[in-house]
């Protein structure tokens, strides 16, 4: 009986065990971002975040901590979306002033493929105010995550 309802249930933990995994690595990537916001404000330095995504890695120069690796997730461009590009020809650029160098919106695309289910975020950077945000994808428009 405990061998029926577990196998029963393992999709769904396969599942959510993706989606957590994934929203984890998203928090993280906003935080190294918030992190070379605040310190390019303090230092008074530019701070430039970069995106590898043959090796699914971000990072930041000067260095805010370590290069932030992120496993069983997958950093991924995303050509199709109008409203935000991906990082893939430039880096954001924190200013000095708190806003990145960049016209309108940068985004950092995530995503985990597990038991079937494509699950997806971005962590969205607005160069205007350097504004950063996370959003799930819903299946048909992108919603804010947290």
């Amino acid at each position: 009986m405990v061998s029926l309802s577990l196998a029963l249930g393992w999709p769904f933990l396969q599942h959510w065990k993706a989606a957590t995994d994934l929203r984890s690595s998203a928090d993280k990537v906003a935080n190294l971002m918030l992190a070379a916001r605040m310190r390019a404000v303090v230092d008074r330095v530019n701070y430039t975040v970069s995106v590898d995504y043959a090796t699914d890695t971000c990072s930041t120069t000067p260095p805010v901590g370590t290069t932030l690796v992120i496993g069983r997730v997958d950093y991924y461009q995303d050509d199709t979306d109008p409203d935000c590009p991906s990082l893939s020809s430039q880096d954001v650029v924190f200013r000095p002033n708190g806003t990145a160098d960049a016209a309108g919106f940068e985004c950092v695309y995530l995503k985990s493929l597990r038991a079937g289910v494509l699950v997806r975020y971005r962590v969205k950077v607005l160069g205007a105010t350097g504004k950063i945000s996370a959003e799930k994808w819903g299946g048909g428009d992108w919603v804010g995550a947290y």
